[in-house]
């Protein structure tokens, strides 16, 4: 049986990464995933919390006004009596970037697509942007997400199977699709003569309203934040991510703001010489791509179709498996845990107890 190596990585800006495993026939295999740490660990970091309580925000109750997603407070409570709304948005052709609306995403995961491509999908709770995009098709990924947060989803179509899988879901009551009633949270605009798709979220509970769907706020506990970590971490200025010798990335720590910055592929790239890379910046305020926390996922997938025209790609991101978390210029190896199709992503330790995010966007 041949097997594809590929870190499939769901980036959290989450940077999510599959462990390598796929065959034409679609039986997912589970390989060991071997990880390469410095020797030397450093201090835990401690920043002053007198605006956030000592013990830390969450996992499974958060304080009114605090949005679960990123253990901050919202300028705009309502947007918490709301459904998470998610947003699929490409990476490729390089000429679409910089995207717009990313950074005020609260979680954006990003993954293998097919041939050597990735995309995001964009989770937005605490902000409604009147920008995000440009909007592309779905890929089976996007359900797990979907189905973890309870989301509404907004995309650009998809592959006969995904739809498929869509509408045979239980996420096929939010789905939102262009057209004449999701006009204008979807609409369309001219990008250097290219007829592109968009999201508008300020429109989007009108929208939701006419297309009878339910907008309700709905239970996404799981995350735990906390300004302090008691635990050493590995050192970690950089994190570089490789989907393939057309998309690759690292993300820089930036010591002012306590963030990570996101340089991207300019070039495809033969050999790691050969790599070429640019700060990233969000189109809509031109700063800089950055996250508080930056999370790889190992997780098992196959392929549903493979051949030399087309890659489809599947996932499973039910149960656990190994992870990292990048936050305050260190590394730390933990666990990813999810025990249901509609359990929202968590991070443990070694013991099963819950691990801090930072509080801000992943």
């Amino acid at each position: 049986m041949k097997k594809d190596t590929i870190l499939f990585m769901l980036i959290a800006m989450l940077l999510a990464a599959c462990s390598p495993a796929a065959a034409v026939d679609g039986e997912s295999t589970n390989v060991p995933t071997v990880i390469n740490l410095p020797t030397d660990t450093v201090e835990p970091t401690v920043v002053p919390t007198s605006d956030y309580p000592v013990e830390g925000i969450g996992p499974s109750e958060y304080p009114e006004n605090v949005n679960p997603l990123t253990g901050l407070e919202v300028e705009d409570p309502q947007t918490l009596n709301e459904r998470v709304a998610a947003v699929k948005v490409e990476n490729l052709p390089r000429e679409h970037r910089p995207q717009y609306g990313l950074n005020a995403a609260d979680l954006v995961y990003e993954y293998y697509t097919e041939f050597g491509s990735t995309r995001f999908i964009a989770l937005f709770h605490g902000q409604a942007p009147e920008q995000v995009g440009p909007v592309r098709s779905a890929r089976f990924f996007d359900i797990q997400v979907v189905q973890s947060y309870k989301a509404t989803f907004l995309f650009g179509g998809a592959y006969s199977a995904v739809y498929s899988r869509m509408w045979n879901s239980d996420i096929s009551p939010r789905l939102v699709v262009e057209g004449n009633s999701s006009y204008p949270a979807l609409y369309r605009q001219s990008v250097d003569g290219d007829n592109l798709l968009f999201a508008n979220l300020t429109k989007l509970p009108e929208a939701l309203t006419k297309l009878g769907i339910d907008n309700q706020a709905q239970d996404i506990s799981g995350m735990f934040f906390s300004k302090t970590l008691d635990v050493n971490g590995y050192p970690a200025t950089e994190v570089t991510v490789h989907f393939s010798n057309a998309v690759y990335n690292r993300w820089v720590y930036d010591s002012t703001s306590g963030k990570y910055q996101r340089y991207v592929d300019q070039n495809n790239a033969a050999t790691v010489a050969d790599e070429n890379y640019d700060l990233l910046v969000d189109k809509t305020t031109d700063e800089a791509i950055s996250a508080d926390n930056v999370v790889t996922l190992f997780v098992p997938y196959s392929f549903y179709v493979k051949n030399a025209t087309e890659e489809v790609v599947d996932v499973n991101m039910v149960g656990s498996g190994d992870a990292l978390i990048a936050r305050d210029g260190q590394i730390f190896p933990v666990y990813w845990k999810r025990e249901t199709s509609s359990s929202t992503l968590t991070l443990v330790d070694g013991d099963g107890n819950a691990f801090p995010f930072k509080p801000g966007n992943t």
